[in-house]
């Protein structure tokens, strides 16, 4: 039970992250990739919230995985430390987060148990961000999790700008 409120309570939170942003929303936007252990296809969507420290920028994301008889859904809240001084046509990141996943691991049709449970993990993250001709970003990212959520993930997005930022 305190597992499923702790899953409600950080859903809620990831849900309402663009509402409760405001003017801090930066730009939002889906990313996809790939997971290790169980092997799966991610799809998702993620939030730019902007700088709540110099080069830290916090980036909550949703995203469900899907394959190797399981289905993951997670939220994560990381913070990325942004490369900025870095003379190149791309941002290097590093950072970490907290994720939060509900997991549902499909069982023989013979079996009445159901197995789904409520599973944190600490992701420790690093990623690479190109500013693209139109003025939206596109990111890789490496997430590395400890807990029984994933082994790694490996990810790409795009971060379509909001309002102010738009321009390239």
């Amino acid at each position: 039970m305190q597992r499923r409120l702790i899953l409600i309570l950080m859903t809620a939170a990831l849900c309402s992250a663009p509402a409760l942003a405001g003017d801090r929303l930066q730009g939002w936007g889906p990313r996809v990739g790939l997971a290790s252990d169980p092997d799966q296809a991610i799809v998702g969507m993620h939030w730019n919230l902007g700088n709540v420290h110099s080069q830290l920028r916090l980036v909550p994301n949703v995203q469900a995985g899907f394959g190797d008889d399981h289905t993951i859904i997670e939220g994560t809240i990381p913070v990325h430390w942004m490369f900025n001084n870095v003379e190149a046509d791309f941002t290097p990141y590093a950072g970490g987060g907290l994720a939060v996943a509900w997991i549902d691991r499909d069982l023989p049709a013979n079996s009445n148990a159901d197995d789904t449970e409520v599973e944190l993990a600490l992701k420790a993250i690093g990623g690479l961000e190109w500013r693209l001709s139109g003025g939206t970003d596109f990111f890789v990212e490496l997430n590395l999790v400890f807990g029984d959520i994933h082994d790694f993930q490996a990810v790409a997005g795009w971060t379509f700008r909001s309002g102010k930022n738009k321009k390239p």
